[in-house]
């Protein structure tokens, strides 16, 4: 089979149709700069040691990696719980709009954690917390409810009878429990009936439910849990809703809590990038163990993590043999008599990549992964297409290079 009937997978030895990077699935891999990766592993294991859970965050302009770097953590806790004990949930902050109904104040991020979490979590929780007193002569809730320190002994109380009646066991509609738990009032007396007697009224009630299924992970799972917030910078458009958004994080800041954390991604660079709930009043920042003067420490910032040429060269080379299948590779190379290259820079020579690593280094916005992903699939397109055109191999030289990307060199 000649080049004029291959697909691109087959062409340029890929494991996947195109050239991609998937954040979930290739999660495991992390790219550039390992200087800021230890920096914000080293913040990751320092807030295990002082505040029990991560409560960080890092910052980005598009591109940079912050959704990758979410996913990466959460690959790294799923995998590694002994050095990284949390359990991470995932989710988007954006959109953030409180002119909008539902789409605003805390009740909205409430619900977005309640989602990440999820009906099958809860019920493991249960279930596993079932399992831990193998002496035990009391009623589930009443041993559960010991483990809750937040909100008043009413809420500790009704969301344990709320758990045991409709979380332990299968076959019993939760419908009312999910409506409980993100702050509505359902109608009927079905949760009155399980012991549930007051509802959730405020943004702090809200927070104390969430940090009190914190304390319920950490006895039955030996673990706290992890909010990994992607689009932060969402929280820039909050307004009415200031105090109620700042009070509710600067809860879950607090030395008290030891149980639930999070990993906030935002889109900027710098000090800029801080939502004004966040850094006013400063009282959040001194719960992360910062201030205005140092807050780099708590939010990392990306832009760092293709810093010289050496690292973009070091990211194309680690992402192009990451999306490779070598033993494909080689083959194609074998087939075409291909001799200019080697199979993990296929269909590239090595003069070419020295030459897109030269133009793009030249412009900040093109040295990002997004960017450098994106050209390295203009410049393997072209040769791809030429290839069909000939049925002859095509291999993306420094000319190719030159020729596509004379736009940004």
């Amino acid at each position: 089979m000649g080049p004029k009937n291959m697909d691109l997978q087959e062409y340029c030895g890929l494991n996947r149709p195109r050239f991609r990077l998937e954040p979930e699935g290739d999660a495991e891999w992390y790219f550039g700069n390992e200087e800021v990766s230890d920096e914000l592993l080293t913040r990751i294991r320092s807030d295990f040691l002082i505040r029990g859970v991560p409560k960080c965050g890092v910052v980005g302009r598009f591109g940079q990696g912050k959704t990758h770097t979410l996913f990466h953590l959460k690959y790294l806790f799923d995998s590694y719980q002994d050095e990284f004990p949390a359990i991470p949930f995932f989710f988007r902050i954006a959109p953030y709009d409180e002119s909008t109904p539902g789409l605003g104040g805390w009740s909205y991020i409430h619900s977005k954690m309640l989602d990440a979490m999820g009906e099958k979590f809860l019920r493991s929780l249960v279930v596993e917390f079932d399992r831990l007193p193998e002496d035990r002569t009391r009623g589930l809730a009443n041993v559960m409810v010991e483990e809750f320190r937040f909100g008043s002994e009413n809420l500790q109380q009704s969301l344990a009878n709320l758990l045991s009646a409709y979380f332990l066991r299968d076959g019993r509609s939760t419908m009312s429990a999910w409506e409980w738990l993100r702050g509505k009032k359902p109608s009927g007396k079905e949760l009155q009936e399980c012991g549930v007697n007051v509802w959730l009224e405020h943004a702090g009630d809200m927070v104390d439910i969430i940090l009190n299924l914190g304390a319920l992970t950490r006895k039955t799972f030996d673990a706290g849990l992890c909010f990994l917030m992607d689009e932060g910078q969402a929280l820039g458009e909050v307004d009415k809703r200031h105090i109620e958004i700042h009070d509710t994080l600067l809860q879950i800041s607090e030395p008290d809590n030891e149980d639930v954390g999070f990993v906030m991604a935002l889109f900027g660079t710098g000090q800029s990038a801080i939502p004004d709930v966040i850094i006013n009043p400063p009282d959040l920042l001194s719960r992360l163990g910062v201030s205005s003067l140092n807050i780099h420490e708590a939010f990392i910032d990306l832009r760092r993590i293709i810093n010289s040429e050496e690292d973009l060269k070091g990211f194309i080379a680690d992402f192009l043999s990451h999306i490779k299948d070598r033993d494909k590779a080689i083959e194609i190379m074998n087939k075409f008599n291909i001799e200019n290259t080697t199979w993990d820079f296929l269909p590239f020579t090595q003069k070419a990549i020295d030459r897109i690593v030269e133009i793009l280094f030249q412009d900040e916005q093109q040295r990002n992964p997004r960017m450098i992903i994106n050209n390295l699939a203009r410049v393997s397109a072209v040769a791809y297409q030429k290839a069909k055109q000939l049925d002859q191999y095509i291999i993306a030289d420094v000319d190719i290079v030159n020729t596509e990307l004379k736009d940004i060199s």
